[in-house]
This record gives structure tokens, sequence and C-alpha cells, in this order.
């Protein structure tokens, strides 16, 4: 295969992106061999310096994961024809450096100027909006051994605009994973977190009390920053005792010391009579005390702030006369509220910063809705595309290989089609701004629907459904159709993951004011492990026998935010062997509730 990203003889420590990304880029490149007619196809995608072999289909095993130099790539995309949004690179043309590491496939070309050569390249270059080029195409050794015809042509240039929105979405998705998977981590303390007091809320609660302890006439406190960038600062005086100094023209030197007499426990009593302090210079002393005699203040305590080993700010009290000496009682009671003060100071500024990421994560969240529902649909319109032109192949004239491709072709798009699916309801259910207006739900109408949808698929994998249901309407407040989706998820899993002979049954009861909805299987089971796991977004589990099964790895996921949005809980019981409950709690509807209604 003459492709830019067989010519290294180096691998990927660790394959791209996850396991069903990979599995989507896979479909498009065994399409993109099958319907165009070529025998090989793969799909490389840049990571730094190099770009990697995510896909491939007609290669040999060990061949994804590649990487190739990206001034390789990009040199010889330099020198290509243009074909549409294709580009050909002729073998005359191949360059030496490609050539040193090039894989050259053993075929023999035919005769005639339109004749397939192996040194020849084909490749579509996926750019983003900004023009970076992210990812590229490539097709190999065509059926006919021929350049490809207009016909050709037109099929490749669909699959290079389908592979350039998914490559997009699988890129987008995994910075926004990353960028998820980071934010996360402090969602529950946010929550907790919201409405506790702010920097000047510490200084406003504490300043009089502090100020009027020490018969000080004022106070100033600085925080530094939690990234480590710069710092804020407070300051408060009794009366017209002075203006708010510019504190920066001495920022560099009362920030070191800050840091330095943290560490040894130090407050400093500063004025004319004691400038000889710790880690202070002479000519640092005589500019400190300049600047405190231009605003009208002959005497502070400096008091270092912070929390176990790390200073997060400093306190300065100040006195207009220096008559007035900082007693040793003063400076050791100034030590202990330097600690107290610095816890409040710390868990302010954290609070500050875990609002800053409360908000990212909402608008993060907002974004990935945005993007996802966006990309989803404009996926569909290709997969429409590509699913309705399978439809109208004649396979009854294919012979048996074409009529084999044609059913992975369509497969693959109904994996496809499943995957958008999963993603749209993911993001509706996801979306904070869409609205949630509850009515009562019997949920054994939905458990009917549920059943009469899936028996068809039990049957046909020889499993049986029951459901044991009470006599009278179970209530719930929710959407029903979210309802049906949660309930469709967990009874279809049930049976996916069901072997043939084995049983689901699902059961509804009450437990005072609470609705159990339980959903039992003899099926597989789950491990402790994956457990731990499962309802997060595009997991899939470890089990050989589970991943044989097809899924998008959004089900569970979609499970657990439709229980959140209706004030649930949802709990698995599962052993390896031994089959799984699902066990699922929701809040009955209170009739009582209900506005009555004039006879």
């Amino acid at each position: 295969m003459h492709d830019e990203t067989v010519r290294v003889r180096r691998y990927a420590d660790t394959p791209w992106a996850d396991e069903q990304t990979r599995q989507h880029l896979q479909v498009l490149v065994e399409g993109v061999a099958t319907l165009a007619g070529f025998e090989q196809s793969s799909l490389t995608l840049r990571r730094d310096g190099h770009f990697e072999v995510v896909a491939a289909a007609g290669v040999e095993d060990g061949f994804v994961g590649t990487l190739v130099p990206a001034a390789s790539i990009e040199n010889e995309l330099a020198g290509a024809d243009e074909w549409g949004v294709w580009r050909f690179v002729p073998h005359d043309r191949a360059s030496e450096e490609a050539l040193a590491y090039s894989h050259i496939p053993d075929v023999t070309p035919l005769e005639g100027d339109d004749a397939w050569h192996p040194l020849d390249l084909l490749a579509a270059p996926v750019h983003d909006d900004q023009g970076r080029l992210r990812g590229l195409l490539s097709v190999d050794i065509p059926d006919d051994g021929r350049l490809p015809s207009p016909q050709k042509m037109e099929v490749l240039t669909r699959y290079a605009g389908l592979a350039r929105t998914l490559v997009l979405l699988a890129l987008e998705r995994e910075e926004l994973s990353e960028q998820v998977r980071m934010a996360t981590e402090a969602r529950a303390i946010v929550r907790q977190a919201l409405g506790e007091p702010t920097l000047e809320l510490v200084l406003e609660a504490c300043r009089s009390a502090v100020v009027s302890c020490f018969d000080a006439v004022g106070m100033w406190l600085t925080a530094f920053n939690p990234d480590g960038t710069g710092s804020t600062t407070t300051s408060y005086a009794m009366g017209d005792a002075y203006d708010e100094p510019p504190f920066s023209e001495i920022d560099d030197v009362v920030v070191r010391l800050a840091h330095r007499y943290w560490t040894d426990q130090y407050v400093a009593p500063f004025s004319r009579d004691s400038l000889d302090q710790p880690s202070l210079a002479r000519g640092d002393a005589e500019r400190l005390l300049g600047f405190l005699e231009r605003i009208g203040l002959g005497s502070v305590l400096f008091v270092p702030l912070g929390v176990g080993p790390e200073c997060v700010g400093f306190l300065v009290l100040t006195r207009v006369s220096a008559a007035r000496r900082w007693t040793d009682i003063e400076i050791d009671a100034a030590r202990d509220i330097g600690r107290d003060l610095g816890l409040a100071v710390g868990k302010a500024r954290q609070l500050e910063l875990e609002r800053a990421i409360a908000d990212r994560l909402r608008r993060l969240d907002s974004y990935r809705v945005e993007v996802v529902n966006t990309m989803g649909h404009e996926l569909r319109n290709p997969l429409f595309s590509i699913s309705a032109n399978l439809e109208l192949l004649d396979t009854d004239r294919l012979d048996e290989d074409a009529r084999r491709s044609v059913a992975a072709a369509t497969r693959g798009a109904t994996r496809m089609r499943a995957v958008i699916d999963d993603m749209l309801t993911m993001a509706q259910v996801s979306d904070p701004h869409r609205e949630f207006d509850p009515i009562a739900v019997d949920l054994r109408r939905v458990v009917h629907d549920v059943y009469d949808e899936c028996h068809a698929g039990a049957s046909a994998g020889d499993v049986t459904c029951e459901v044991d249901l009470p006599d009278e309407p179970v209530l719930v407040p929710g959407d029903p159709e979210e309802l049906h989706r949660l309930l469709t998820n967990l009874a279809s899993n049930a049976i996916k993951y069901t072997d043939p002979g084995g049983r689901v049954t699902v059961r509804i009861g009450t437990e005072g004011d609470t609705i159990v909805a339980t959903v039992t299987d003899t099926g597989i089971g789950i491990s402790p492990a994956d457990q731990e796991q499962l309802f997060r977004e595009y997991f899939r589990s470890t089990n050989p026998a589970a991943l044989s099964r097809p899924g998008t790895g959004l089900g569970l996921a979609i499970v657990a935010r439709i229980v959140a949005r209706h004030g649930g809980t949802i709990d698995i019981d599962s052993e390896r062997g031994r089959g799984t409950t699902a066990t699922l709690r929701l809040p009955a509807y209170d009739v009582s509730a209900e506005p009555s209604t004039a006879s």
C-alpha cells in the first residue's frame, strides 16, 4: 500500500481516542474501500509532530497505530495534484524521502496511461475550520487496476466529506472529554460551595473586630491568586484615617516576605524604630518606611496568612503613630489570627476558583450539547444517503462476495445510526436549558409498551421475557418519553447480554412513597470493576463476552441522566456469570398535590 501512513517503522504506544470512536472511524474506512472499489484504505489523524493511523481496511495486522512524521505528509501533499478534495501524487513524483521508508505493494501495474502504479498516492486531507491539517483519508490498489473514474471520484468525494465530519467530531469529543475529565473532580465540591463567602465577605466579617482588638486604625489584606499569578488586595480604614494606597509599589518586597515569614511563623512589627527585620534588606526597609509615611502611617504589624505549608497572603494592621508599640501578646494573637484567617482566605479563594470551574462546566455542558446536536444532525444526512443507496442496490445480481460487502456496509450504517441517535438523546437529556415539566405517568403502561417493543428481539435470541405488575395504576411524576427510553434501555441491555435459554423479568412494586422497578436477567453478569464505571459515557465492558455484542456505550449513561432528572436512583447488583438486577427507584406521584376542581 503506497500511503503516507505506512512510511515509518515505529508505532504509537497507546491507541488514539476511545474504542467506540475507533469503531466509528473503522466503519468509515471499510465503507470507502468497499463502495469506491479499492482493496486498501486508511485514516490518519494528527497528534502533535506526527500522524497516527487510527483505522485501516485491507492491510496487515499491526498497521493501526503506525506513526508518520508530520513533515513527510505535508511535503508530499504540497506537490500533489488537486482532484477536487482529493490529492494525487503520481509515482514518478514520489520523493526520495518517501521511498526510503515506503512499503511498496507487490502489484504489477497494467498497461496504459490510466494504469495505477504501486507508488501512486491518492489521499483526501482533512482540515478543520481554521484550515489546520488534522487528518488524511487514503485509498490504494483499485480493484480494476486503473486510476479512479469520475463515478468513483464522486463516491470518494462524498466519503471525504463524511470523513471530515467524523474526524472533527471525534477530535472535539476527545478534547471535551479530556476537558470534562479534568473539571468533573471539582463538581461535587462546587455544588456544596456555591453561596459561600468571598474574599470581600471574609474581610467584612472580621475587619471591625480585628481593627478594634488591636487598637489599629485600619488594615489591608492581600490574597494570592490560586493559580500563582498576581494577588488581590482589599483594605479597610476607620473613618478617614487614610485613602487606599497604591499597594503595587511595594508588592515585590512584601510578597517575598510573606512566603518567608509564613515558613518561619514570624509576625513583623515594622516602624522607623523597627527597621531591622529578618530577610529585609536595609534599602527595602527604607522604601517600605517611605511608603507608609506618604500615606500617613507610623507603624504596621505584618502578619503572614497560610494553610498548612502554603502561604495564601498576608494581613497588615496599621497605626497612625509609632508611639504605641506592638506588644508580645498582640504579636502572638496576630500569629494565631494569621492561621485562622489564612484558612478562611484560602477557602474563599478556593470557592472563587470553584465557581469559575462551575461556570466553565456549565458553558462546557451547553457547548457540548450544541456540538453534539449540530454534528449529530449533520451526520444524519450523509448517513441517510448511504443507507438509502445501499437499499437501492440489487443484491440478487451481485456475487456472494459483493453481497457480503453490502451486508457489512449496511450493518455499519445501522451501527452509526444507533450511535447518532444515542448521542442526540444524550445531548437532549443533558441539556441544562431543557425544560422539565413532569406529569403523572402510569409506569405499568410504560412497561407494557417496552415489552411489546422488546419481545420480538428477545424471541429471536431465545430469551424469555416476563413482567410482574400490580393490578392498579402505578403513577410517577415524569416525562413519558424519557421514562420509556429509560426502561427500554434497561430491558434491551438485559436481553442483549442474556444467552439463549435465559430469562428477563421486569417487576414493579412500592416502598412507602417510592416506586421500585427492577429488571432482572440471567445473563453474563458484570464484574465489580466494570460496575464502578457503568454509567460513564462511552464505557464498554472489559468482558470479552460483552464486547462481542454491539453497543454504543451510551445506553446506561442516558439512563443515569434520565433518573437524575426524575429525582430517582438506579442501582446495579450483578456478578459475572450469575446475571444482573437493575433497581430503579422513583418518587410516587402525589395525587393530593393536584389542584382541586370546583364542582
